[in-house]
């Protein structure tokens, strides 16, 4: 199940979840700053209304991941800040069952044929999430980031709906 994002209330769990600036950067590239802010996701929202934070929950009605939904054109959405929450919840599935929920509500909510997501060429356990629910690896050029003085390799995937 999804819930919409409220600030003050997943926030907690958020911070909680995203324990140091790397696992930050993995899920959110340089859209937020270590340590996470109230500040941070007022200005984000304000700045972009039409995109949507999810927190999704199991069903013990407990928070197990986050997400973003992001319109781009007429005929796609991207789906970005993907985060299964808590180490002990990674490589269970839950990830699978995240890009699921947020699918549900793409449909729901938006008129597209294509879902597009990027990725870091390294997580590998993430594409492989991302394949197993569907998606394909474009066949574009990669888009590079610099975190730490690295260039960082970002593959993008697409789900034709």
């Amino acid at each position: 199940m999804l819930e919409k994002f409220d600030t003050e209330k997943h926030l907690p769990i958020l911070k909680k979840w995203v324990v140091d600036e790397d696992l930050l950067f993995q899920f959110s590239a340089h859209g937020f700053t270590f340590p996470l802010t109230e500040r941070q996701f007022v200005i984000y929202e304000a700045a972009h209304p039409d995109r949507r934070f999810y927190m999704a929950y199991n069903s013990e009605k407990q928070p197990y991941a986050f997400g973003e939904i992001i319109p781009q054109d007429q005929v796609s959405v991207r789906i970005g800040r993907l985060l299964v929450g808590g180490k002990e919840n990674r490589g269970k599935g839950l990830g699978g069952k995240l890009i699921g929920e947020l699918l549900k509500q793409v449909r729901k909510k938006h008129l597209v044929t294509r879902v597009d997501l990027f990725v870091l060429e390294s997580n590998l356990g993430a594409q492989k999430c991302y394949l197993k629910a569907g998606f394909k690896h474009m066949d574009s050029s990669p888009l590079f980031l610099s975190f730490k003085g690295e260039k960082l390799p970002v593959l993008k995937m697409s789900l034709e709906l």
